[in-house]
């Protein structure tokens, strides 16, 4: 139970940050603060994890903050917010955290965590100025961030020396004044295979660990919630606090479940692991002139290389005869395995190739200690030869790894819960006439996120304004291995919806299940709409429809339509303010990514047109292989996956209308399914209750 003294601090704290902004209190962020406090305050309680929805303008960072950190700071436990966007990511460490810190009157360090990709490897930028280093082009092969070199990179590299050397840059990629290619960044960054860590002759210098020590000192980290799945992955405590020491606050929540879905995810490509297992006999038997105790241990290398490769030979030979029913896509066909269940023949091949890798595995294992010993008793003005090798015997450790997660999948025909297992023709590939990638997705990561997360953490609080179905949390449940048992809230807007929004649903002659109809109205019916108002957001769910429509649009509205894949995705924000700042109106043409994230307050967006319910793509072979897991059940995977992740995609979407309290508007759906079909209605009563005009 939430004792006297804590609970009195929180509420001190929050009144005096209201008396100090001069904002009144909201109904919405008071029941918020309760809710975490009681949740997390409670030792003896079951519950210890708090989903809260919650609307734009409750002030979620301020309701979580003061109450949990000072929760945190009672129970000795740090507080780790991981947010699904650099942007709120950017937004709680420079401006949330230091005005809470300013005006709550409680006292908390703080720091941003990046991984180590967002940092310049000093160890790496040394090689990258050595022009025709023929150790750099092997350890790059090793990496397929790196393709090539630009010419404009031995420049680069200097003025990044240049600038560490002055003391004028941190080191991390995001503070580059510059955008940097991910080839040219790739080059002088790296990730924990390669990394030496302690033995590299770089250490005490070195930007990454200058920033881990900074994250075990404050009492709050904000990061990502990639880097928190890496570090669980990982055992927990890699990079971050222990998860049995920390407080987690996902921000963003509802991306949890797809995240960690990934990261428990398996991707191979046939013949670019057949070349680098090529390159990676030919890099070891190099490296025995540098690191003698190698010889001894790569004696049989050159014979597994060849088994493992002949093996790939044969799996591609299986796989070829897939093409003839695979589907086409943009960029080549894919084959999806029905129900996740492999033929006898490829389950027993890759059984084969599973094994073929941990051999490889344990082999390339045992040559890291000796690189490691060889270090220590080495000068360290002559390592540079050595910390190369234990970088790329490290990335070959994690490419052998991974192959071997991969094939070990693939070895077992059923699994339950399923895996989604498809593979995916490249006709663009030269290599060997045509690339496989095999691709291997969980349908469900609720057990990983339990056992990983749930079960060991002290405390998790998830947030976002999108994770119900009508204030309905078993889907999410279900997606994220959450117990029903635990604390569910879904909080009221301050917003006044009635009298800010309007939704409309005007009448149409054409159904999306008719896409040529559909879209020749769309293009029709938008430049009316766009010309409504100055600032008009339109929601695309394909690329195909949007350049169909903008591509049939009068001729008139096209000046003012900034369209996603012309522009970036900021430039076309910057420009589309600008124009709306001039005086003249602006209408953006985006997809999904522009549904979700994008704060266009006031006269920015007085408009959102969502062009269709973004219902999945149907050949998703994620959600495809789910569907068929649940129907197999006995459950119905419209009800229970398509329509609650359409819902959650329409709600995220009208959501860019009302960014403040003095917001106002209309969204309009060019989709009268809404209207006509009878799981329109869980759709409508999922939405913020808007003013209504419907036809």
């Amino acid at each position: 139970m939430l004792g006297d003294t804590l609970k009195e601090e929180i509420q001190t704290a929050y009144s005096r940050l209201l008396d100090e902004k001069g904002y009144r209190a909201r109904h919405c962020q008071k029941t918020m603060i309760a809710e975490i406090a009681r949740t997390l305050g409670d030792e003896a309680s079951d519950q210890h994890i708090c989903v809260v929805e919650a609307g734009t303008g409750t002030g979620k960072t301020v309701a979580y903050a003061v109450a949990a950190i000072p929760i945190a700071r009672q129970l000795k436990k740090k507080v780790v917010i991981a947010t699904a966007t650099v942007a709120l990511q950017e937004q709680i460490v420079y401006q949330d955290l230091p005005d809470i810190r300013k005006h709550s009157g409680l006292e908390f360090s703080f720091t941003l965590a990046k991984g180590r990709r967002r940092y310049v490897c000093l160890s790496r930028l040394d090689l990258a100025l050595q022009e025709g280093n023929s150790m750099n082009h092997t350890l790059s092969f090793f990496d397929e961030a790196r393709p090539g070199e630009s010419r404009d990179d031995p420049v680069i590299f200097d003025a990044m020396v240049t600038s560490l050397g002055k003391g004028e840059w941190d080191g991390e990629r995001d503070s580059w004044p510059e955008e940097l290619e991910g080839a040219t960044w790739g080059r002088v960054s790296t990730d924990h295979a390669q990394c030496t860590q302690r033995r590299c002759s770089h250490y005490e210098n070195c930007y990454f660990y200058r920033a881990r020590e900074d994250v075990h000192r404050v009492d709050v980290i904000v990061t990502n919630q990639d880097l928190v799945l890496s570090d669980l992955m990982m055992g927990g405590g890699a990079v971050l606090p222990d998860p049995e020491d920390t407080i987690y606050i996902f921000d963003e929540g509802h991306h949890l479940p797809e995240k960690a879905g990934n990261h428990f995810s398996h991707v191979l490509s046939l013949y670019g692991t057949r070349s680098w297992l090529q390159q990676m006999s030919t890099s070891l038997n190099l490296a025995a002139a540098d690191v003698p105790g190698f010889t001894h241990i790569i004696g049989n290398l050159d014979d597994l290389v060849d088994q493992a490769s002949d093996r790939l030979d044969d799996a591609a030979a299986i796989l070829q005869a897939l093409q003839p029913e695979a589907e086409p896509m943009d960029d080549g066909w894919l084959y999806r395995y029905p129900n996740g269940i492999l033929g006898e023949d490829i389950a027993h091949c890759s059984a084969s190739l599973a094994n073929s890798f941990e051999r490889l595995d344990r082999l390339v294992d045992q040559l890291l200690p000796v690189i490691e010993s060889t270090i220590e008793d080495t000068p360290v003005a002559a390592r540079e030869p050595l910390e190369h090798w234990l970088s790329v015997v490290g990335a070959m450790s994690d490419r052998l790894s991974a192959a071997w997660g991969l094939w070990q999948n693939y070895a077992s025909t059923e699994m339950a819960p399923p895996y989604a297992r498809w593979v995916r023709f490249n006709a663009m590939s030269q290599m060997e006439g045509m690339e496989m990638q095999l691709a291997s997705h969980p349908v469900s990561v609720s057990d990983e996120l339990h056992e990983r997360l749930w079960s060991r953490c002290a405390g998790a609080v998830l947030t976002s304004a999108t994770i119900s179905v009508a204030r309905d949390f078993s889907s999410f449940q279900i997606k994220s291995g959450i117990d029903g048992n635990q604390q569910f809230a879904s909080l009221p807007s301050p917003f006044r919806f009635q009298e800010q929004a309007t939704l409309c649903i005007p009448a149409m002659e054409s159904d999306p299940g008719d896409a040529d109809a559909h879209t020749a109205e769309l293009a029709e019916l938008i430049p009316q709409l766009a010309r409504e108002e100055r600032g008009t957001l339109v929601l695309f769910t394909s690329w195909r429809q949007m350049l169909r429509v903008y591509d049939d649009m009068d001729s008139t509205i096209k000046d003012q339509v900034l369209m996603q894949g012309d522009l970036a995705k900021m430039e076309i924000l910057i420009r589309h303010k600008q124009a709306i700042d001039a005086g003249e109106p602006s209408t953006i043409f985006g997809l999904a990514s522009f549904a979700e994230g994008v704060d266009l307050p006031g006269d920015y967006c007085r408009h959102v047109v969502i062009a269709k319910i973004p219902f999945a793509v149907p050949d998703d072979p994620v959600d495809a292989t789910r569907s068929e897991w649940i129907e197999a059940r006995g459950g119905n995977a419209f009800y229970e996956v398509m329509l609650p992740g359409a819902v959650l995609r329409v709600v995220q979407a009208a959501g860019r209308l009302l960014r403040t309290e003095a917001d106002s508007g209309k969204v309009t759906i060019l989709d009268r399914r809404v209207v006509t079909r009878r799981y329109g209605h869980v759709i409508l009563n999922s939405l913020p209750p808007f003013a209504r005009d419907i036809h």
